[in-house]
């Protein structure tokens, strides 16, 4: 899997030309992206796997990964529409705030959906429109991963159900109802110990409360994994292990999915650049502004300037990178290390292909980035 994010040589053809700012998406990384994973999770039998959709919904995107076929995760109405329209299957649901009517229409459509609450599944029932077969899937909330827990004091995911629920079983006792799917996900997996932990909880549900389930979802969260590929294929050692051991022991052989988001896309999106203004600043550090804002796209996104347009040849000097909003605290990088800087030259910076246009705020109204497509390294 290439981690190393060095834009190909149609990215920066693409740079010079197109509209600035743009998001441009090298479709080779993602195709490597996709090999590689599924290269790691050769020794797990019928493991799928499923695009985070809210990670990316460009629609160019989403329809190379459904050649590549690859499935979908969705967690909102405009996500499934975006998903059926590139061709992606399966396709599956799960999100707090799916209210019954969404949750109506998800299961008359066919697509499974994941109860994220004892409160959702009560509207659900109550509404009416659950699945002709009565079979259903859950989220269990687990602890959420350590390193999103830190300063934070939060222990446990808010999102989920509790497995050993009372209410929750009389529910689904009354309704006949029969949980065939389990879904956990509380944050970056990271470690192979984190993996065996989300395996064990969801297989010790399967064994003491769940008797029915056939599928296990352990959701997304892996990119912060593969920054040590030697760690992520130990964790995935680590989850075949554990699925063969409770094959043996119970006779039941369970299908894994996987929803990886940020992992299949980050490193394959570029943010183009055009440097509006270079200015000597009191801090120091001179200010580059861009014309694209830091606080607009990069919510959940740290880049990298991985090339710039021109290329000088002088040695690199430190600036900061900052947006074009009023936000005082707009920025985009806040040291940057390039080489002479002028206005109008143009800065490709990496990992920008996930959770950048698809949570895009509007300060300003600014209109997102030109999005486009590559290939052919």
């Amino acid at each position: 899997m290439n981690l190393s994010g060095s834009p190909s040589g149609a990215v920066l053809r693409a740079a010079i030309r197109v509209p600035s700012p743009a998001v441009v998406y090298d479709l080779d990384l993602v195709t490597e992206a996709v090999a590689g994973l599924r290269a790691d999770l050769g020794a797990i039998p019928d493991a799928a796997i499923l695009f985070a959709v809210k990670a990316n919904r460009f629609p160019p995107v989403l329809r190379h990964l459904a050649g590549l076929g690859v499935g979908a995760d969705v967690a909102g109405l405009r996500e499934y529409e975006a998903a059926v329209e590139a061709g992606m299957t399966p396709i599956t649901a799960t999100s707090p705030g799916f209210d019954a009517a969404a949750l109506r229409r998800l299961s008359g459509l066919d697509v499974p959906v994941d109860v994220s609450s004892r409160s959702q599944l009560e509207g659900w029932i109550a509404a009416g429109g659950l699945p002709a077969d009565g079979e259903i899937g859950l989220r269990i909330r687990v602890p959420v991963a350590p390193v999103e827990r830190a300063g934070t004091g939060v222990a446990w995911s808010r999102f989920g159900v509790d497995a050993a629920d009372p209410e929750l079983h009389a529910l689904l006792k009354q309704h006949r109802l029969t949980v065939t799917r389990l879904h956990a996900h509380a944050g970056e997996v990271m470690t192979a110990r984190r993996a065996r932990g989300l395996m064990t909880a969801l297989l010790q549900c399967c064994t003491a409360t769940f008797p029915d389930v056939s599928v296990l979802n352990i959701g997304g969260g892996l990119a912060g994994l593969y920054a040590d590929p030697a760690e992520a294929r130990r964790a995935w050692a680590a989850v075949a292990a554990a699925l063969s051991e409770f094959a043996e022991t119970t006779g039941r052989r369970l299908k894994l999915i996987v929803e990886p988001g940020m992992l299949l896309t980050a490193l394959a999106g570029y943010l183009v650049v055009t440097a509006r203004g270079v200015d000597a600043h009191p801090g120091g550090v001179p200010a580059v502004t861009a014309d694209a804002s830091g606080w607009n796209l990069l919510s959940w996104t740290r880049p990298r300037l991985v090339a710039q347009i021109p290329d000088r040849g002088a040695p690199p000097r430190r600036y900061a990178l900052v947006g074009n909003s009023c936000y005082e605290e707009d920025v985009l990088v806040p040291d940057l290390a390039a080489g002479e800087v002028r206005v109008g030259d143009r800065l490709v910076l990496n990992a920008a292909g996930a959770y950048v246009t698809s949570m895009a705020r509007s300060l300003h109204g600014m209109e997102p980035p030109h999005e486009e497509v590559v290939r052919g390294r």
